[in-house]
């Protein structure tokens, strides 16, 4: 039974640490968002999250590199959300479903802070393009475990590529004229993407 005890402990120690990790990504996020980046300390977010300032300096080097985790752990739980998907849906569908109900979870002034945060980082101005590049690559990890058939990975691959695709002109558009609504910006991308997919066959024998 000890035996049994220790095989588990590294998986536990795992999970403590993720857990750990996402609880200082979150109160750097919201203490970032409520008072500015600049006026927060890594003393309060310590605080906040009642653990040490040593114990940050476990996961992360600076206050930048927590606002780096922070944009990717909302990623994290759409590809949760992609995971937990019904197979009876499309992949195409779970994936813009997804990116939908995230978004639609937060108001537009909250996106609006998110993004000025990330403005202020050079690390994440850097990361430019290949972000979503690593994007596709994730979402059609994700799929690949709700559709795990190996002769369907090109069309995983295909609609994580097509998802994100279409998630990015909306993202783009919204950065150019953040006033309008994010959220109806990618609702209209993923039509406009769903109708490109299935045309009516009359009118392209017409042309």
């Amino acid at each position: 039974m000890a035996v049994a005890k220790d095989e588990r402990a590294p998986g536990v120690r795992e999970q403590k640490k993720r857990e750990t990790q996402k609880l200082l990504t979150q109160t750097g996020m919201r203490l970032f968002l409520e008072q500015g980046y600049g006026e927060t300390t890594l003393d309060q977010i310590a605080a906040e999250a009642g653990v040490s300032r040593r114990t940050i300096f476990s996961y992360f080097a600076s206050k930048e590199d927590i606002l780096v985790a922070s944009s990717d752990t909302g990623w994290e739980d759409i590809l949760g959300d992609i995971r937990a998907a019904s197979p009876e849906s499309t992949p195409l569908q779970v994936v813009c479903n997804c990116l939908l109900q995230r978004v639609g979870a937060r108001t537009n002034e909250d996106l609006l802070a998110l993004r000025q945060l990330m403005l202020l980082s050079a690390t994440l101005r850097s990361r430019g393009q290949t972000v979503f590049v690593e994007r596709e690559l994730s979402v059609a990890q994700a799929l690949a475990q709700v559709w795990p058939q190996a002769q369907r990975q090109w069309e995983l691959r295909m609609a994580a590529m097509a998802a994100i695709g279409a998630f990015r002109l909306a993202v783009d558009t919204w950065r150019d004229s953040p006033q309008q609504s994010l959220f109806a910006l990618a609702q209209q991308s993923f039509a406009q993407l769903q109708q490109l997919l299935t045309p009516e066959p009359a009118e392209l024998l017409k042309k």
